[in-house]
């Protein structure tokens, strides 16, 4: 059985089975996994917007960072938020660097009961500059982060 359907259809599981009340945290960091592996920071600057951090490998080619700016909003499922953002990118290899725009849409949930947040998105990639080929890419990734502050 495919690997990212076995973490999504658990992540869906805790979603549903876990107790889902309470105030939205402020800030978390932690791992993402799919298509690359990263660290992601997140901090809110409001109910509603964002901005993450990502540092690590993209597509497991590229040594990469991104800023991604958030806009955020209730999916009126408890903890349950819907996202969607923009940011740049720098990405490295033997090769060449490239930078370019990274986008972001996915779906974010938060415990009450524990100080862990888990997110399902998708990172599609439009590269401005560096190698010729791949000027499109794309990510789908399984992230799990630690609320450091609520």
């Amino acid at each position: 059985m495919n690997r990212a359907l076995i973490i999504s259809v658990t992540l869906v599981t805790m979603m549903l089975t876990l107790p889902s009340y309470g105030q939205m945290y402020r800030t978390a960091a932690g791992l993402r996994g799919g298509t690359g592996a990263t660290v992601s920071y997140k901090h809110f600057l409001g109910r509603e917007v964002a901005f993450e951090g990502i540092l690590g490998s993209f597509d497991y080619d590229y040594f990469g960072v991104s800023i991604l700016f958030q806009k955020h909003s209730d999916a009126n499922l408890g903890r349950l938020q819907w996202y969607w953002g923009l940011g740049p990118y720098l990405t490295f290899s033997q090769a060449f660097t490239a930078f370019g725009a990274m986008g972001a849409v996915g779906a974010e949930y938060s415990f009450e009961s524990i100080p862990i947040d888990i997110t399902l998105d998708w990172t599609p990639r439009f590269r401005l500059s560096g190698a010729p080929s791949k000027l499109f890419t794309r990510s789908v990734g399984v992230g799990i982060r630690y609320i450091i502050e609520y």
